[in-house]
C-alpha cells in the first residue's frame, strides 16, 4: 500500500521526532525533578514484587519494561511497552551525566549485538530498581555488579510526556486515556474499539459523523502523505488483529498516537514502536466530512441526530420519526415546502438527479424492504431514519447495507 521511498519517509520523520530534545526552562527542570522523585517513589513501593513476562500491573507482576512503563505512567508520562521502544524514546544520557529517574538500559549478558533486552531506573549512587527474573523487582548497584556493568549499553532521559497538540479532536481523545477496551463499544460508558473511540471523539469534537469500523473510515477519508501528518489525522493499521485495514488511532503530534488498544484500554502509542512501524498503512484526514450547515435542509435534519427514535407512523420529534415522516417534517420545517407523506409519493415530487449530480438537501432514495427515504448531505453522507437508530448518519458508499439499495434522487425546488 505504501512505496519504499514513503516508508523512509516515515521512518526519518519517526527517527527526528524522537530525538527532538526542547530547551527547557528552570520551571521545566523543576517539573522534572518532580516526577523524577515521584518515578522513583512509586518505583519503590513495588520492591519485593514479583517477575513476570508480560507483566505491567503490581495485580500481575513485572517484567522489566512493564516496570518502568507502569513507574513512570504514575507521574502522567506514557512510555512504549517494550524494551527496545523504551531505548528509542528520550534523550541519550551518557554515564557520568547520570541523575535519578534516568532510564538504564542492558544487553543480554554476554551478547556481542547491542540490542536491548532489560531496562532498570536509576536512583543514584550506582543503583538501580529492577525486574529480575530471579528475584521480582530489587534494588541493585549495577557498577558493583559485573554481571549487570558488563551488559550495560546507555541510559535515557524521558523528563516529561511531550504535549498534545492543542487541537480540538487530539484534546478530545485525550479525555477518554484509561477508558477499558471492548471490541464493539463506541462510548465512554461501555468502553471503546479502536474505530469507535476515533468515531465518538469526530462526533464529540467537530460534529463530523463517521462510518463505524476502521476499514469504512479509511474508504472515505481524504489521503494524507506521510511527511503531511497533522495532530487529529487519523493513522491507520493493517493485519492486526485480521487480514486489512483493521486499526486505526489519532496522530496527537510528537511521534505519539491515541488509541484503543485491544491488549489494555485508551493509551498513548508511540509510531517508533516496532510493532506499529510494522503495521502502518497511512493517513487519513476528515475535514471533508464536516456537514454543511448553511443548508437549512441539512442543519435541520441534524438537529435530530441521535436524539429523535423511530417511531411507526411518528411525523414529529416529540413522537418520533418513521422514514418518510422523517422526510416530510424537515423540508416543512426548514423550507416551508409540502411533501406527500410517503415514499413512492415523495419519490415523484421532485426532479430527478443523478447521483453523480447530488447536491446537500437533494432526496436520496433506497430500496430495502421498502422505500426508504433519505437527505443528502454531501461526501457520500446521508441523514434518515432507522428502525434501530431512529435518525442516523450514513455515509451511503461505504455502508455495507445501504450502498447496494440506492435506488435515486431527487431535488425538491
Amino acid at each position: 500500500m505504501n512505496t519504499l521511498a514513503n516508508w523512509k519517509k516515515f521512518l526519518l520523520v519517526a527517527v527526528m521526532i524522537c530525538f527532538l530534545v526542547p530547551i527547557m526552562t528552570k520551571a521545566d527542570i523543576a517539573e522534572a525533578d518532580a516526577k523524577s522523585d515521584l518515578i522513583i517513589s512509586e518505583a519503590k513501593k513495588l520492591l519485593g514484587y514479583k517477575y513476570r513476562y508480560g507483566g505491567e500491573t503490581p495485580k500481575e507482576g513485572f517484567d522489566s519494561s512493564g516496570l518502568i512503563q507502569y513507574a513512570f505512567g504514575q507521574a502522567d508520562i506514557h512510555l512504549p511497552r517494550s524494551v527496545n521502544d523504551q531505548s528509542k524514546v528520550g534523550m541519550a544520557v551518557k554515564p557520568a551525566d547520570l541523575k535519578p529517574g534516568d532510564i538504564l538500559f542492558f544487553k543480554k549478558a554476554g551478547s556481542s549485538g547491542t540490542a536491548p533486552t532489560h531496562a532498570a531506573l536509576y536512583i543514584g549512587d550506582g543503583q538501580m530498581i529492577h525486574s529480575t527474573l530471579s528475584k521480582g523487582v530489587i534494588v541493585t548497584n549495577y557498577k558493583k555488579s559485573s554481571y549487570w556493568s558488563g551488559s550495560y549499553i546507555g541510559a535515557k532521559r524521558v523528563a516529561a510526556d511531550p504535549e498534545t497538540a492543542d487541537v480540538a479532536v487530539v484534546q478530545e481523545a485525550e479525555k477518554y486515556l484509561g477508558i477499558p477496551y471492548v471490541f464493539g463499544g463506541s462510548t465512554p460508558s461501555e468502553g471503546f474499539d479502536c474505530s469507535g473511540l476515533v468515531q465518538y471523539v469526530f462526533k464529540q469534537a467537530l460534529d463530523i459523523y463517521l462510518p463505524r469500523s476502521a476499514e469504512q473510515q479509511w474508504a472515505v477519508g481524504e489521503k494524507v502523505a506521510l511527511q503531511n501528518m497533522k495532530p487529529g489525522d487519523v493513522i491507520y493499521f493493517s493485519n492486526t488483529y485480521k487480514t486489512g485495514i483493521s486499526h486505526a488511532g489519532i496522530y496527537a503530534g510528537g511521534g505519539r498516537f491515541i488509541q484503543a488498544s485491544r491488549s489494555e484500554k485508551v493509551t498513548i502509542s508511540y509510531l517508533s514502536e516496532d510493532y506499529w512501524k510494522s503495521k502502518m498503512t497511512g493517513i487519513r484526514r476528515f475535514n471533508n466530512l464536516m456537514i454543511p450547515k448553511e443548508n437549512p435542509i441539512v442543519s435541520e435534519a441534524t438537529l435530530y441526530i441521535g436524539e429523535v427514535p423511530y417511531k411507526k407512523s411518528g411525523v414529529s420529534p416529540e413522537t418520533g420519526f418513521d422514514t418518510s415522516g422523517f422526510i416530510q417534517y424537515v423540508y416543512q420545517k426548514a423550507a416551508g415546502i409540502s411533501l406527500p407523506r410517503y415514499a413512492t409519493s415523495q419519490y415523484k415530487a421532485g426532479t430527478k438527479v443523478d447521483k453523480a449530480d447530488l447536491k446537500p438537501g437533494d432526496i436520496v432514495f433506497f430500496q430495502s424492504t421498502s422505500l426508504n427515504p433519505a437527505i443528502y448531505i454531501g461526501n457520500g453522507q446521508v441523514v434518515h431514519v432507522t428502525l434501530t437508530n431512529g435518525v442516523t448518519i450514513t455515509n451511503m458508499n461505504t455502508s455495507t447495507y445501504w450502498k447496494d439499495k440506492y435506488a435515486g434522487s431527487i431535488r425538491v425546488q
